[in-house]
């Protein structure tokens, strides 16, 4: 255990993979939890799960582009809790192509759900946040740090997630606020198995984001074991940090 019996965490992305497995570790280590994505019905296997975890879980359905709908969400979770002591940014969106092709709406999606939801969040959460000396933890991507073929403003807004994460941090860590991001690769996810690669392209380059240790696709437990550890005291001493846990892809 990580000495997170009592915390509350707020979790979007929360129907997902890797969001519905960082729920349910979290709801092992006893952290009560709001979890949130745009269905609500989708929510509820992972609600019950964390429940089941004897931790308390409340469900609410939002769209990360409407910054209104999030500072409700904000709001709840501390009318429900007291507080706010982990804020969790999880949800996002993907989109292949080739880039001469890319489409104005997928282009605008993706920035205003993986840049525009992941600050909305960060923006309504920070004043709980300073008041419990709590943590910020984004989700960003290996193509953070390395370029992506045929996904490119993907790789952008990930890139974007990642300075967001070492601003905020420069700025807040005088309030005792820690904010890290994980970067995840080769990850067994929602976005992994829909992906639709369009035609022509050359697998050389997609290749190049396959894990070197394990060319199989992890299980999106290790990621939320990251999530866990960054959360706790034991990352104390972490922020502005985006973990890459990719087995050795980026390298």
């Amino acid at each position: 255990m990580l000495g997170l019996k009592g915390k509350s965490a707020l979790v979007t992305g929360a129907s997902g993979s890797i969001g519905g497995a960082t729920a349910r570790r979290f709801a092992s280590e006893g952290i009560d939890l709001l979890i949130t994505d745009l269905h609500p019905e989708a929510l509820e296997p992972v609600a019950e799960a964390c429940r089941a975890a004897g931790v308390r879980v409340e469900v609410m359905a939002a769209d990360v582009r409407d910054d209104q709908q999030v500072d409700a969400v904000v709001a709840a979770h501390v009318a429900a809790f007291g507080g706010l002591d982990i804020m969790t940014n999880i949800a996002g969106v993907q989109s292949w192509s080739h880039t001469h092709e890319h489409s104005t709406e997928a282009f605008q999606l993706m920035i205003d759900v993986n840049i525009g939801g992941t600050f909305f969040f960060c923006r309504a959460a920070l004043p709980h946040l300073v008041e419990s000396k709590g943590c910020i933890i984004n989700t960003a991507s290996t193509t953070a740090f390395d370029g992506l073929a045929y996904s490119v403003v993907y790789s952008a807004t990930k890139g974007a997630v990642r300075m967001l994460t070492k601003s905020l941090a420069l700025e807040y860590a005088g309030q005792g606020v820690r904010v890290n991001a994980v970067a995840p690769g080769g990850i067994d996810s929602r976005l992994s198995n829909e992906i639709e690669f369009p035609e022509g392209v050359d697998w050389k380059l997609i290749m190049r984001q396959m894990s070197v240790m394990n060319p199989e696709m992890q299980e999106p437990g290790v990621i939320a074991g990251v999530m866990a550890f960054l959360a706790s005291d034991d990352a104390g001493h972490i922020t502005g940090e985006t973990i890459l846990v990719d087995g050795a892809a980026t390298a």
